[in-house]
């Protein structure tokens, strides 16, 4: 029975520390629900990432629904105790797995540009979007996907980091009714 139970315990431990994301958070400003044209302050920051296999973290991609529109970037994430190089604003890039990225910020390492960088974080980037004119009460997710060089191609050593999307809001434009009096036609 000892045997069974610390079997048990090592499998729960090793699947507990599989992911490479540690803590996510975030703020989001003013907080909704939201109408045509309001203007949001989205700020996230991923406190650690874990380089299992020497999966070095690559890049943070925003998921927008299709009722966000002038997506813009305000401040990106640093780099600290990191690879020389830099995060840089991206709207499209393909990684050398063919993974399709953006809109986000990706990691350019000087010395090996398809890996990304060694810090461990923490890692804190904020970001404006509106919602877009609209009549429908549209989809206005908004999501961040954090990506490890083992995923996005640069390096390959073991397992992938494949962590889920971190739900930052999920709602939909709130549609405001136009109420207008009656006609008299003479």
């Amino acid at each position: 029975m000892k045997k069974i139970l610390i079997l048990l315990l090592l499998l729960i431990s090793i699947n507990g520390y599989s992911q490479c994301v540690g803590a996510q958070s975030s703020t989001i400003t003013p907080p909704g629900p939201y109408q045509p044209g309001d203007v949001v302050t989205v700020s996230y920051t991923l406190s650690s990432f874990t380089q299992i296999n020497v999966n070095w973290i690559h890049a943070f991609q925003i998921n927008l629904g299709n009722g966000w529109t002038n997506l813009t970037a305000i401040s990106g994430p640093a780099n600290p105790s990191g690879s020389t190089g830099n995060w840089i604003w991206d709207n499209q890039n393909t990684f050398p797995s063919g993974l399709n990225f953006g809109p986000g910020w990706r990691f350019v390492n000087v010395f090996a540009p398809n890996w990304g960088t060694s810090s461990t974080g923490p890692f804190t980037m904020s970001f404006e979007v509106t919602v877009a004119q609209t009549c429908a009460p549209d989809n206005l997710l908004i999501s961040m996907n954090v990506f490890g060089d083992c995923l996005t191609g640069g390096w390959s050593n073991g397992a992938c980091c494949v962590d889920p999307a971190y739900n930052i809001y999920t709602g939909s434009v709130q549609i405001i009714s136009v109420t207008t009096s009656s006609i008299s036609h003479y």
